[in-house]
């Protein structure tokens, strides 16, 4: 279980940092309100606690914003022992409870398990399932009544387990709930304590207990110890028959089986296929139109091309709605109808595939497509978690896509016109963006490009759907800078799985990538990107700006003479400090060598006041070496206005580093 934690004492941080992580939660801490509100914006926590009294964003104005968020998690106060009147505002702004100060860890621990069971719906304080017992209050866990003995890990990823018996949670989520921020696990480390805990409790006769699901991750066997769970869900195969295949059911997650959503799947599916009617019947008349002109010989070469571009679009959608005959005809029509002449043998066999068609969509060819309901356009709905841009020219599969990914909080945005993407792409910022391959006006291979040669979008993960399968097309779509691509017809559970996969997968190496681990600061490639952003954005308005550098003096003479060790207490020690006084800043990052950078919106005089009782904090701080010498580390500060001393970052990091003496250049 993951807290957060919000207090600004340090004293009272490593109390409760001690307490908390000795009953086996994960907890992040940070020292300030609004820190506390980014945190609590960018990671699920299972409980959040925090004081009142906090700088920046008090704790009351802090539980009222994130409740105003529409933020779930339990919220546990922290309040002075006389102060009622804060507890009443803390309760009436969504608290969930409150502690008070000077605390009782015992009471403290047990408001903690009393409000994370509150959220499970009340259940019993002990976990248990058959002959296995997990007590959160005395972090105990016993097998048939004999004690079984478990890692800390191993403990925290059997107790996610048992409080979330159908649930399937993958590397990534589990990532999330065990691990802190400051302490990235490496690649292996989950299969690993998995590994541990599996054979733990083998060694105790819980025999293969924790169930790997192919492609997402891992679960509680449903069923074990003889017990149904508290939350058992229907099987994935069960749940969305009309898109689940033998080879892509162990796909679905539990959590997407609950049997209301695949009814509403379902239903919603069925409207669509009557409401998409008239478009299938105007792609079925171009091809009965194309045939008939093949039997007189009269086929134009735009009648030939319409006639492929019907079949190629029956082929992507069929499928989506449980007729994958149809999509197999579809796809060889549209093969025969690319060739350049055709034999008769050749001619009766689109003949014959066009009669069955008919026959698979249930429609004769008389039918007219203007007494069709027109199809659905998609929508995006505001409370979803996940935000996809879907771009491709069919309108059927867009208006199919909906019900497959909103039931999952995947919120979508479909687009026709491709020439439209760049306007509505910064409208939507979407997490993650599908393109369809072929599309008129801009095809896929030609977006995909387009985004990876912008700065502000290159990272953007790009799922392609392709209804090819030719190894040279694959090899376009990677070489374009696709992250995955999944073939048409889609499989519902397929198309999920690649989406969370690939979300998951790409936020855990951006946090590696962007973040120093040392300091807890973006690293430097990613503050100069922020930093390079915001001097585009300006660029217009010349709004007040200076770079700032901030330097450790002898950084380097430290190191040799205490040891890295030391240096790194100064530096971590400089980074909270940063955090806590810059968090308004433009790309706050550590750099290297010592040497901090940020950006400031203010001019060089108003800067330099600001920084002045930053530089104070920083002479106070004493740091003791291993040999008990104490000592202070000085600070270099450099200002570089925009754009009076260079309109580029580059000019601004060299102006910069000229005020600096050259000591501090030599760290």
């Amino acid at each position: 279980m993951r807290i957060l934690l919000v207090e600004d004492d340090e004293l009272l941080v490593d109390v409760l940092v001690q307490t908390l992580t000795g009953q086996r939660y994960v907890v992040d801490v940070v020292e300030d309100g609004q820190l506390g509100w980014e945190y609590a914006q960018s990671t699920n926590y299972d409980l959040i606690l925090m004081d009142v009294g906090l700088p920046k964003l008090d704790g009351i104005s802090l539980c009222r914003r994130l409740r105003f968020d529409h933020c779930t998690a339990p919220i546990l106060l922290m309040t002075a022992k006389d102060a009622s009147s804060d507890r009443i505002r803390g309760l009436d702004a969504g608290a969930d409870d409150y502690v008070t100060k000077p605390l009782d860890l015992a009471e403290l621990q047990a408001r903690v398990r009393a409000l994370l069971r509150r959220t499970e719906g009340g259940r019993s304080p002990v976990l248990q399932v058959g002959a296995l017992c997990l007590d959160p209050s005395i972090c105990q866990v016993t097998y048939a009544e004999q004690p079984l003995t478990l890692t800390p890990k191993e403990y925290s990823l059997l107790e996610l387990f048992l409080r979330n018996p159908s649930r399937v949670f993958s590397r990534g989520q589990i990532i999330e709930h065990l691990w802190t921020f400051d302490d990235p696990p490496q690649e292996d480390s989950v299969k690993a304590h998995i590994k541990g805990l599996r054979q733990r409790l083998r060694a105790a006769g819980a025999v293969d207990w924790i169930e790997n699901v192919y492609g997402l991750g891992y679960r509680l066997k449903e069923g074990v110890g003889g017990s149904t769970g508290e939350s058992k869900s229907a099987t994935p195969s069960q749940a969305m028959p009309k898109v689940t295949s033998e080879a892509t059911s162990e796909a679905m997650t539990p959590d997407m089986a609950q049997p209301s959503k695949a009814q509403q799947f379902n239903q919603a599916m069925d409207g669509l296929w009557v409401q998409s009617q008239g478009l299938m019947t105007e792609r079925l008349t171009v091809l009965q139109q194309a045939i008939a002109a093949i039997a007189t010989q009269t086929l134009t070469p735009d009648l030939q091309q319409s006639a492929e571009r019907a079949a190629h679009k029956l082929a992507g959608v069929l499928g989506m709605f449980d007729r994958e005959e149809g999509t197999a005809i579809a796809r060889q029509m549209e093969q025969l109808l690319a060739l350049p002449t055709l034999n008769s043998q050749q001619t009766d066999s689109l003949r014959s595939h066009l009669h069955k068609l008919e026959a698979i969509l249930a429609l004769s060819p008389g039918v007219s497509a203007a007494t069709a309901p027109p199809v659905a356009s998609p929508q995006t709905p505001s409370s979803a978690s996940i935000q996809v841009l879907v771009v491709d020219d069919d309108p059927v599969f867009l208006a199919a896509l909906g019900p497959i990914l909103e039931p999952w909080g995947i919120g979508m945005t479909g687009l026709e016109d491709s020439s439209q993407f760049w306007q509505v792409l910064p409208q939507v910022n979407p997490d993650l963006l599908i393109l369809d391959l072929e599309m008129p006006k801009l095809n896929g291979i030609e977006l995909c490009q387009s985004v990876r040669a912008n700065p502000d979008w290159q990272a953007l993960p790009i799922l392609f759907l392709t209804a090819h399968r030719e190894s040279e097309k694959i090899q376009q779509i990677f070489a374009a800078g696709a992250d995955d691509y999944v073939t048409k017809p889609i499989v519902g559970p397929e198309l999920l799985t690649r989406i969370t996969n690939r979300l998951e997968r790409i936020r855990f190496l951006q946090t590696l990538s962007s973040k120093d681990p040392l300091t807890g600061l973006a690293n430097q490639p990613q503050s100069q990107r922020e930093l390079e952003r915001w001097i585009r954005q300006a660029e217009g308005d010349r709004q007040p700006f200076c770079l700032v550098l901030l330097v450790a003096e002898s950084l380097r003479q430290i190191n040799l003479q205490q040891g890295h060790a030391t240096g790194n207490q100064v530096l971590q020690q400089w980074g909270r400090l940063f955090q806590s006084a810059l968090s308004d800043g433009v790309g706050l990052g550590y750099w290297g060598d010592g040497e901090f950078g940020v950006g400031i919106a203010s001019s060089a005089g108003e800067t330099r006041d600001r920084l002045s009782d930053l530089l104070k904090t920083l002479r106070q701080q004493i740091f003791t070496a291993p040999d008990g010498t104490r000592f202070q580390v000085g600070c270099q500060v450099a200002i570089a206005p925009y754009p009076e001393a260079g309109e580029t970052l580059q000019a601004l990091y060299q102006t910069a580093v000229g005020q600096l003496a050259p000591p501090a250049r030599n760290i």
